[in-house]
């Protein structure tokens, strides 16, 4: 598939450039396992493509490694760092490295995540907390350890990615609820760090063909595919464009902002979608074209 994120970088679009030349930007949850991208590591192999030195940090030493020499290995900057971000120190030691090393931070993007152990008559107390941590608590952790270099870099900006499980009912609980606090955080944070002119934004992927998003085999890429206005499935490089945009010169107006990268999926009904799904399936059903 032309749009698919295991090809060159970028997907359906050359991700080859230079708009982010000059600049550091750091990915947490940026390791990866093989071809198939989650969105940390498109996000990571994206502005490195633009130029940006990126620190690729995982709790996975082996995972931050694969995507820096897959960075490495197409003339990219990166470098690997491994921590665990739920706690603070490790949080705060392994963003100092980075702007040491790569000698500034201008981006950070708060990838890092989990899902969780279902709706909350399923979910446990460690688990409910666990989600929080990782969801929350290490975004917040992340930005704050960032902000004193993002100021000496002369501002910056801060990307958090969240889901429309915090916009719509999936039965995710505490994934959902968490990906929610994510989007409060943006906006407080925005506010308190503007006069720094560090910018705060966060996105809003829908149902993206990811390893975390690939369930149902073939018959669950058709339904991702369907279940969205423009009828495609998404990739981790349709995120990974909106992060390069939110990092770059181009946006540094958007701040607060809270972005929906999902194909129109957050903006229709129920009813709405079911005779385009139908129609995806072979049936024609009723309803409003």
């Amino acid at each position: 598939m032309p749009d698919d994120t295991t090809g060159d970088v970028g997907g359906h679009v050359d991700g080859h450039g230079t708009r982010m030349t000059g600049m550091a930007a750091l990915v947490t949850g940026a390791g990866s396992a093989g071809d198939f991208l989650g969105t940390g590591a498109a996000a990571a192999l994206l502005l490195a493509a633009q130029g940006a030195t990126v620190g690729i940090l995982d709790i996975s030493a082996e995972r931050a490694e694969h995507t820096r020499k897959r960075i490495e290995g197409s003339g990219g900057r990166a470098v690997a760092l491994t921590a665990d971000i739920t706690d603070e120190e490790s949080a705060r030691t392994a963003v100092d490295e980075f702007a040491v090393r790569a000698g500034r931070l201008d981006v950070v993007v708060n990838n890092a995540g989990t899902t969780g152990e279902g709706d909350v008559m399923r979910t446990s107390r460690e688990g409910w907390d666990r989600v929080f941590a990782l969801n929350v608590t290490a975004a917040m952790q992340v930005a704050r350890a960032a902000h004193p270099h993002l100021v000496r870099s002369g501002g910056g900006s801060v990307i958090n990615i969240s889901s429309i499980a915090a916009l719509r009912g999936f039965g995710s609980g505490a994934y959902g609820a968490s990906k929610g606090a994510l989007q409060s955080l943006t906006i407080d944070l925005a506010y308190s760090w503007g006069p720094d002119r560090i910018r705060v934004n966060c996105l809003v992927p829908g149902h993206l063909h990811t390893p975390v998003g690939d369930h149902g085999g073939a018959e669950g890429r058709r339904m991702r595919g369907a279940a969205n206005l423009l009828g495609l499935e998404g990739t981790a490089w349709d995120l990974a464009w909106a992060v390069l945009f939110l990092a770059g010169a181009e946006s540094r107006w958007i701040t607060g902002a809270v972005v929906p990268v999902d194909a129109g999926t957050t903006t229709a009904t129920v009813l709405g979608m079911l005779p385009r799904m139908g129609e995806a399936q072979g049936t024609r059903k009723g309803g409003h074209r």
